[in-house]
């Protein structure tokens, strides 16, 4: 099966996506702890592995992206593989699932590409049930325009109080959050639960207690909310996503690809006739 065409937007698994993989797979790492036995709707859902992963916990999930290329290649890598998956070809605008249908709605990297956002708004509540969760996340206009000033795949970005402004004028409840990108250690306890998080930084000459920000590291660069207007508290989230799994697999994956596409190549062969000649001479000047 052919893999999706990498713009350089949108998150491919079939190429290497350095720290952009740690950020997309902790928040599906949260969606996901808060899921099982729901109805689930990933919005704007791209090449798909997000609703994969979801649809190993949840009741059922519905993967709905603008493009029709990505829920084609969705449909055919993951659909297949669960019985509780499907993906369907909408806009956030005009979410194609029924009224009331769904317990929670993931929303990742979305709002940004668009400006239709009170729209978008509309068509999550609709489609929510009573009650229902949002999970939501846009990157922090105030920091990320430093890093990628005018991406041409974001048409209305927002700094974090217009993002914390908008969700609350829609749900009575919220709760927000920010994601960073860290280098660090991790201690947490062996026989009982985490009931804490300290944060330290610093360096030889000073330690301290709270997160230093730098040119990229430990930013705020992207916002993240729950929402609801139903009644129950809303989850209590404070997380460390470990890459080193997923980065491993993944250079794992890309260095044997390179490595059969060397041996595929006109020159290593010819390389390897030429080796193997020589080696065969030399055994026979020997005798």
């Amino acid at each position: 099966m052919n893999e999706l065409e990498w713009t350089g937007e949108r998150l491919v698994t079939s190429v290497d996506n350095d720290f952009h993989l740690f950020e997309h797979l902790h928040r599906y790492a949260i969606a996901q702890a808060i899921i099982n036995g729901k109805i689930v709707l990933d919005i704007a859902s791209g090449e798909g592995y997000g609703s994969y992963l979801l649809s190993k916990h949840a009741e059922f999930v519905f993967g709905v992206d603008i493009d029709e290329a990505s829920v084609k290649h969705a449909q055919e890598k993951y659909a297949t593989k669960r019985t509780n998956l499907t993906f369907k070809q909408g806009s956030t605008s005009n979410i194609p699932l029924e009224t009331g249908t769904v317990d929670l709605v993931v929303s990742f990297e979305t709002i940004e590409h668009h400006d239709e956002h009170e729209q978008m708004i509309a068509e999550i509540k609709r489609v929510l049930k009573p009650g229902g969760l949002l999970v939501i996340s846009s990157p922090n206009k105030t920091y990320y325009q430093k890093v990628v000033p005018n991406n041409p795949y974001h048409v209305k970005e927002l700094e974090f109080e217009e993002f914390e402004a908008f969700m609350k004028s829609h749900f009575k409840h919220t709760a927000f959050y920010e994601q960073r990108y860290v280098a660090g250690s991790l201690i947490t306890p062996i026989h009982t639960k985490a009931t804490s998080f300290e944060a330290f930084d610093g360096d030889y000459d000073h330690i301290t207690n709270a997160l230093e920000e730098e040119s990229y590291y430990n930013r705020h660069y992207y916002s993240m909310a729950i929402c609801s207007n139903g009644d129950e508290a809303l989850p209590d989230i404070t997380s460390f996503f470990n890459g080193v799994k997923a980065v491993l697999k993944q250079n794992t994956h890309y260095y044997n690809k390179g490595w059969r596409d060397v041996q595929k190549s006109t020159s290593f062969k010819l390389g390897n006739w030429i080796v193997t000649k020589l080696a065969f001479l030399k055994r026979g000047k020997g005798k």
